[in-house]
């Protein structure tokens, strides 16, 4: 056979020739998984999954782990597909024979969902994977993120801060300064003024390298002090972020908010002016 010695376009042309003919045939599974095998050494991702996909819709068989793994990692790491990739980790997850590859779908699970912003639904899977004992650090960061952020989806804000400060104790990097920054937004929207702008303060502090969530820090302080009708150092607070923000989606916020707070100040001069 040319797949043995080395000539695979010849060996996917015979592959897809039997396919065609014998789609559900004695030998389909050997050939799909083995025209997907060299797919995908070759990077031919789209080529590779879709073989991979249909092996992975006729488990259980011998090939059914591997080919729910391949298509569950292609879809997340080389097609960003992560709707895709959630159905498949979901279903490695059910049919896994190893710990090692239940964890990894776990794992995959957890990282898909988070990307989908399907915080309800990756609550299940984030408790099972925190109760895990080989969990890692990374694990249980993202774990509770998601946890917290079903919360905060909820408007269940002191379970979210719970579970924010567990995610923020274990990261120093970008979940560690999100996750203070959603503390600090969760203790505004209870109108914990001041815990809020302590909050705020800590995430400027400790989370320099992440300019994002420092300017979004900076934006809450002036949403803070808005909301206190001290007009003078939320003007002064968003012309800070306008003036020295790199990043225009948050600077352009910046210069929204100002303008409603000079609008906010000037009518209720006038209020006051008339009485």
């Amino acid at each position: 056979m040319q797949f043995s010695n080395g000539n695979f376009a010849a060996a996917v042309k015979k592959f897809e020739d039997y396919l065609s003919k014998f789609p559900e045939g004695k030998y389909s599974l050997e050939a799909l998984y083995y025209k997907s095998e060299i797919y995908y050494n070759q990077k031919a991702w789209e080529k590779a999954v879709e073989g991979y996909e249909a092996l992975a819709e006729r488990v259980p068989h011998r090939f059914g782990e591997k080919s729910l793994l391949q298509a569950a990692r292609i879809n997340f790491f080389d097609l960003k597909r992560y709707d895709r990739a959630e159905i498949y980790f979901a279903r490695l997850k059910d049919f896994a024979a190893t710990q090692e590859t239940k964890l990894e779908a776990m794992r995959g699970l957890l990282r898909s969902q988070y990307q989908l912003e399907k915080w309800t639904e990756a609550v299940a899977n984030a408790k099972e994977l925190l109760a895990e004992k080989s969990a890692g650090t990374d694990d249980k960061i993202l774990a509770n993120m998601a946890i917290a952020k079903s919360h905060q989806s909820n408007n269940q804000c002191d379970q979210a801060i719970t579970s924010f400060r567990t995610a923020a104790s274990l990261s120093k990097a970008a979940y560690g300064a999100e996750a203070r920054y959603e503390i600090a937004h969760c203790l505004f929207i209870q109108d914990r003024y001041k815990d809020a702008e302590k909050a705020a303060f800590e995430v400027i502090n400790k989370s320099g390298s992440y300019e994002f969530w420092v300017i979004r820090s900076y934006i809450l302080l002036g949403d803070l002090y808005h909301k206190q009708k001290d007009y003078f150092n939320a003007k002064a607070t968003y012309r800070s972020v306008i003036d020295n923000a790199r990043i225009e989606e948050l600077r352009q916020e910046a210069e929204l908010k100002l303008k409603q707070t000079t609008e906010e100040e000037s009518r209720q001069s006038k209020l006051e002016e008339g009485n």
